[in-house]
């Protein structure tokens, strides 16, 4: 009965201090919701992602060969243990009177990956029928229009009927379509045809499907590792197919080459015969003409069937010289004909694909600090909130100890209260985290990508972390302080505890100021040091809510402000053109002379290199060597620290983030590995402020003395004025149709690519914000609680003393005002080495985020604190309005 009667007086402490328990609930609910949340939000997107696009039977490899595949590829690559193959046509249209690039892949009903998926219509059934990418809806296409195709010497037919809309597992962004060698450069959307209209048996791509990594994410280290595996084999296997495609092509094109040219050398024999048997036929007449009279009508007619047959014969002969010549011509591109690559392209090189891990990996990367700090602070004033709950019910410990209650008994209450409020919150945190975050990071970003949607699934690792945290900041916490005031006798627990004596405070001693605050102003400044731990808590808790918003706006600043700090302040031309091997630089240049907006141009030898180290990950990189390195300076802004400097002739310069990730610096040198996988040495001269991508910057002059080879231009970078979307395709288009230009790339292109990659981490991050505001707005209601509760009394005495209702409200808010103040400057700067944190955290090989706050992210926290605040004191005004004096200073007993 004993027992049973204090149960119920265990459960009612919770409904009679129901606001306090409520805070500690959702202190730990929006705790566990961010935390576990968030570490889920990452691996919640990517395994959504891998089960779409396996459920699509997206192929792991594309085999592409530049001469093209043969079923000699397609045998190698059945050969390969565990793998899935099928081979398909791909080729580029440009339609030049839409200024539009389509990407057209063949179309066969039996293939099983890469499957499409229909949005309207249905997959093509006959051989005239074509099935549009669902972007091809905004240039206006519809339904049953016909399409047309003038691709004669690749496919049988021009005219198709457009019999649905689909999307492809190939392209998982909505608008991304990647680049392309014909046109603008750019691809504006996709088609499929029946296989059956490509003329040509040689194909452009082997799809193949790895066995060995069914099940496994496609993000995940698992499935690269295993790739990485695959492909290696690929390659061994490959090896010698680039040599061995070559003398196929040579074979098959001597043997074209053949029979035209024993055509030509016999029809020149019967030329030459022919013309034996004219001149013969000339000599004779000139015997006739010598003893004939002048203008004999038969001899006029004799010699004018001559001529005419000289005529003919002269002809023929040119004709047959021409096709000689281009034989010739022929023969001599077959025997320079350059060795086809083969390229091995993973998932990873499909458009949009890893613009979409690199979200989830940013995610992941901020969920390891803030939702841990968040976390942290909220497990804090849980802490704090238990302790002063227990230690508010001294007097009630010592009565049931005198009345023979055990240690066990007496600790039932508060074991039954932390859990309560621990298991609520941390259920519902987890449940409303993981069903929530997720799917609200996947809306913010979904119009980016062709994702049905993501499924919730729960990760134990982040509930049990925050199950372990929050037990112990309540549970844990009440223990401990229970484990103390227990080992008093009931007497001295029974009795209050002694008030901490006044101090004089640094204040004081400085008479101006001392002197001329009011009474009230003075208590306020001595109870505020007379309870430091009182203090010190508040101004943390404050403070971590303060960081938390300061970060979370810095964030966005600094993930935002990647382009700005890139484009303008270091890179500074507007576009790259890439030439094809040898090409006519004068036909370019007239292009570039002729566009009055162009200002200027830079030749320049761009190429793809290697770094390898040990313990390190290869990294590719470009490397860029000017043709007139004084000029480069125009191009491009090298700066140390913000410092400039000019490229010099002493030594190469590299990326900052290069010297990061290889643990570089000036002086030391660095191995460097071409597309051939030949290497050289370079000194590093200098380390350049670079944001995107990763760079090595050689002069000319420096190149050429540790190559040893000689400087050949095959880009250009531009400066223009001003260009719009249409200028800039012209532009690209013109290059492009001059055959010596394989892209033009543009600045503003990578801007707006740039934007719209950070634009998908601010829903996730105003989520921060949001939240962080929230959890300050409880942390202030706790504290200022906790605050009344402990000094129920003390409030009480001032009000008998006379204080009006406004004055003892006014008594608790300075304090609370002092506090709040402290707690935003101190969260300032807290905020700004937790943004560099994170920021530090979530770079990768390839960015580097600037740490840039604007005084929005100051104002907005300061504002909201305060604001914060005032709600608060407003709420403790009328509680403090009925505190009942009688009750709050009757004496013990």
């Amino acid at each position: 009965m004993k027992n049973k009667t204090y149960l119920k007086a265990s459960l009612r402490e919770i409904i009679y201090s129901k606001g306090r328990f409520i805070s500690i609930v959702l202190i730990i609910l929006l705790g566990t919701l961010l935390y576990v949340g968030i570490k889920a939000t990452g691996p919640i997107l990517n395994h959504s992602a891998s089960q779409f696009v396996d459920q699509q039977e997206l192929s792991n490899l594309q085999i592409i060969s530049t001469g093209g595949l043969t079923k000699a590829d397609e045998k190698l690559a059945e050969d390969i243990s565990g793998a899935e193959v099928e081979s398909g046509h791909q080729l580029f249209y440009a339609d030049s009177d839409k200024n539009q690039v389509v990407k057209l892949y063949s179309y066969d009903q039996r293939n099983q990956q890469n499957q499409l998926i229909v949005k309207s219509g249905h997959l093509p059934k006959k051989a005239d029928e074509i099935v549009l990418d669902e972007k091809a809806r905004k240039e206006g296409y519809r339904l049953n229009q016909t399409y047309k195709i003038d691709q004669p010497d690749q496919l049988k037919r021009k005219s198709f009927k457009i019999v649905g809309f689909v999307q492809s597992p190939m392209y998982i962004s909505t608008e991304e379509r990647g680049l392309s060698n014909v046109g603008n450069g750019n691809v504006d959307f996709f088609a499929y045809v029946p296989e059956s209209n490509f003329s040509n048996e040689i194909k452009s791509v082997i799809y193949v499907r790895f066995s060995n990594v069914d099940g496994k994410e496609t993000y995940g280290k698992a499935y690269e590792k295993k790739m990485e595996q695959n492909i290696d084999k690929v390659e061994k296997l490959f090896a010698d197919r680039p040599q061995e495609r070559a003398a196929e092509i040579k074979d098959t094109a001597e043997k074209e080459l053949l029979p035209r040219k024993a055509e030509v050398t016999e029809n020149l024999a019967k030329v030459d015969a022919g013309q034996k048997e004219l001149d013969q036929a000339k000599a004779q007449l000139e015997q006739q003409a010598a003893v004939m009279p002048a203008g004999n009508p038969q001899l006029q007619q004799a010699q004018a069937e001559l001529a005419a047959q000289q005529k003919e014969l002269s002809s023929n002969r040119e004709k047959l010289m021409d096709a000689q010549q281009k034989i010739s011509d022929s023969e001599k591109e077959i025997s320079e004909l350059k060795t086809p690559s083969y390229s091995y392209d993973q998932r990873s090189d499909n458009p949009g694909f890893q613009e979409y891990g690199d979200l989830s990996d940013r995610i992941a990367a901020i969920a390891n600090v803030f939702p841990v700090f968040f976390f942290f602070i909220a497990a804090l004033i849980t802490f704090t909130t238990m302790t002063r709950m227990v230690e508010e019910n001294r007097r009630e410990i010592g009565t049931l100890k005198a009345l023979g209650y055990s240690r066990f008994e007496i600790s039932i209450k508060y074991i039954i209260y932390a859990l309560s409020a621990a298991t609520i919150g941390i259920v519902l945190g987890s449940v409303i985290g993981v069903n929530t975050l997720p799917r609200l990071v996947f809306e913010l970003s979904s119009d980016r990508y062709n994702f049905p949607g993501v499924k919730a699934f729960y990760l134990s690792r982040p509930i049990i972390q925050a199950t372990i945290a929050f037990l112990f900041a309540s549970l844990g916490a009440a223990m401990l302080v229970l484990m103390r005031e227990l080992h008093e006798k009931p007497s001295v627990l029974l009795q209050p505890k002694a008030p901490k004596p006044g101090k004089r405070i640094f204040l004081e001693r400085i008479t101006p100021i001392w002197s001329r605050m009011s009474f009230n102003s003075k208590v306020s400044y001595r109870n505020l040091f007379r309870y430091k731990s009182r203090m010190i808590m508040a101004v943390i808790g404050i403070a971590g809510c303060s960081a938390l918003m300061v970060a979370g706006v810095g964030l966005k600043d600094s993930l935002g402000s990647v382009g700005e700090k890139q484009f303008g302040p270091i890179i500074d031309y507007d576009a790259i053109v890439t030439l094809k091997d040898q090409p006519d630089k004068a036909t370019v240049e007239t292009i570039f002379s002729e566009n009055k907006k162009l200002v200027s141009e830079l030749p320049m030898m761009n190429q793809t290199i290697e770094l390898k180290q040990k313990g390190q990950a290869n990294q590719k990189l470009t490397m860029m060597v000017p043709e007139n390195r004084q000029k480069f300076k125009d191009y491009l802004h090298l700066k140390n620290q913000g410092e400039p400097f000019n490229l010099s002739n002493e030594g190469a310069v590299i990326t900052q983030k290069l010297a990061e990730l290889f643990d570089l610096k000036k002086g030391d040198r660095l191995k460097v590995y071409d597309d051939d996988q030949q290497t050289f040495e370079v000194k590093i001269s200098a380390i350049t402020d670079n944001y995107l991508g990763n760079f090595l910057y050689l002069s000319k002059e420096y190149y050429q003395q540790v190559r040893r080879k000689d400087f050949i231009v095959n880009s250009y970078l531009l400066k223009s004025k001003k260009l719009t979307d249409s200028e800039e395709n012209e532009l690209s288009r013109k290059l492009l149709s001059t055959d010596q230009v394989t892209n033009t790339s543009f600045v503003s292109t990578q801007i707006e690519t740039q934007e719209n990659s950070m634009d998908n981490l601010d829903g996730i991050v105003w989520i921060f914000v949001v939240l962080s505001g929230l959890l300050a707005f409880i942390v202030l209601y706790n504290l200022t609680n906790i605050n009344v509760s402990e000094r129920v009394r003390e409030l009480s005495t001032i009000k008998v003393l006379g204080f009006y209702d406004r004055e003892v409200t006014s008594y608790i808010f300075r304090e609370n005002f002092v506090f709040t103040i402290l707690g935003i400057l101190f969260g300032y700067g807290l905020g700004i080495v937790l943004t560099k944190f994170i920021l530090d955290q979530a770079s990768m090989e390839t960015i580097t985020f600037p740490l840039v706050i604007r005084s929005g992210a100051y104002l907005s926290s300061g504002g909201l604190t305060i604001l914060f605040s005032v709600i608060v004191m407003v709420a403790t005004h009328f509680r403090l309005r009925r505190i009942n004096m009688i009750d709050a200073l009757k004496s013990n007993e």
